[in-house]
């Protein structure tokens, strides 16, 4: 598994800004969901669906979002048509769960390597010097993502490095490693995020003396 995953997890999201002056930011999040709405005519020119099956016609179903902070009195509608809701879980999307430290840096989970109900351990982690709320590119010092070995035994590889390609064409964004672990493999994530560690800090060492 690439580390694609676990950066389109933590990069690329946007938090809502509440104003300058608010003395408590929190949202207070609410939807609601109107099933077979008619389209009004001023709202866009007739329906008229490519998908042959497509059978909603100028009727949809539509979601708007409520964000709402009871502190500035600001408030955020999010709506859309042809919805899809989910409820999953935090160790599902690979984001939201809390960094464990390894070998001195900060690990930050991805999602599993692939989306079935028996996989539910990350299959990358984005390595970071300092622990923080939320990951930026310039705290991404390095990754370990899952792979598979002989027999299909799980092993881990290792990256530095990063060198981030933002989301184009409706692609997420990337990142290209200047140095990783090859064909050398780990046993642990452990193991893997001392490799990372052991890297980082000589190179940390020819900067210093060259």
């Amino acid at each position: 598994m690439s580390s694609s995953d676990a950066l389109a997890a933590h990069l690329e999201w946007e938090p809502f800004a509440h104003r300058a002056d608010c003395s408590k930011p929190v949202w207070e999040v609410d939807h609601q969901i109107v099933y077979g709405k008619l389209r009004p005519r001023h709202e866009g020119a007739e329906h008229a669906c490519t998908n042959e099956e497509c059978g909603h016609g100028d009727r949809h179903d539509r979601i708007t979002v409520r964000l709402l902070c009871r502190a500035c009195d600001t408030v955020r509608l999010i709506g859309g048509a042809e919805h899809d809701t989910e409820t999953t879980t935090t160790a599902r999307i690979g984001y939201g769960q809390a960094p464990k430290r390894v070998a001195g840096l900060w690990l930050y989970p991805g999602p599993p390597l692939l989306r079935l109900r028996e996989y539910n351990t990350p299959g990358a982690y984005l390595c970071s010097r300092e622990k923080v709320d939320r990951l930026s590119e310039e705290d991404i010092v390095g990754a370990v993502t899952e792979g598979r070995g002989k027999r299909g035994a799980t092993v881990w590889h290792a990256a530095i490095g990063p060198e981030f390609h933002p989301p184009a064409r409706g692609l997420s964004g990337y990142a290209v490693w200047a140095k990783n672990s090859g064909e050398k493999s780990f046993t642990s994530v452990t193991a893997a995020a001392k490799w990372v560690a052991a890297e980082l800090d000589a190179t940390t060492d020819t900067e210093e003396n060259t």
